[in-house]
């Protein structure tokens, strides 16, 4: 009984002076930052806010190939068509959400998609040294897996929904953004 008595007025020491060591303390009160979103109108379908990172859209409007894209109803895109081989940008185009976008002019190769996807965009919003992005809702994807390549080489059209599709035949991962910007 009498170390069960001990031990607990050891404790109750401890708690005490551990209590007052931080109600003595000469430190400032810290506040916590909250981020407070601007509002900006939302960019058209087609406006390429990334050009000068990956430079101009490359277009070759002779092949008359086309990715027709649509995007779901629940957040907007910036989608990258993005050369299989080389990995260079061609194209990267914003798309609002619940809309569709042909994306036309394409040269012949071999494509994959990346899109950043979200809500609130902002020209002035900072994702590390790139400047412009979704305040809200903020995710990056990418195509995974070379099956999912698209080959155009003449008049061809592909078609890609930006949301899960039951029994869709395409694979997509998450990515971090340095991975969508380089």
């Amino acid at each position: 009984m009498k170390k069960l008595l001990i031990l607990f007025i050891l404790i109750s020491f401890s708690c005490e002076s551990d209590t007052k060591k931080k109600s003595t303390s000469s430190s400032a009160p810290v506040q916590k930052e909250e981020k407070t979103l601007k509002y900006y109108p939302t960019p058209e379908n087609g406006f390429s806010p990334y050009d000068q990172y990956f430079g101009k859209g490359i277009y070759n409007n002779s092949t008359n190939n086309e990715f027709v894209i649509k995007n779901s109803n629940n957040t907007h895109a910036v989608v990258l068509l993005v050369n299989a081989f080389s990995g260079e940008k061609i194209r990267n185009e914003f798309i609002r959400k619940g809309s569709t976008f042909s994306m036309t002019g394409v040269p012949n190769g071999t494509y994959y998609f990346e899109w950043f996807s979200g809500d609130d965009w902002s020209p002035e919003y900072k994702i590390g040294n790139y400047v412009g992005g979704f305040q809200t809702k903020a995710s990056f994807t990418k195509t995974s897996d070379s099956k999912d390549w698209m080959k155009v080489d003449g008049y061809m059209q592909w078609t890609i929904t930006l949301y899960s599709v039951v029994g869709g035949d395409v694979e997509s991962q998450s990515i971090n953004p340095e991975d969508f910007f380089n």
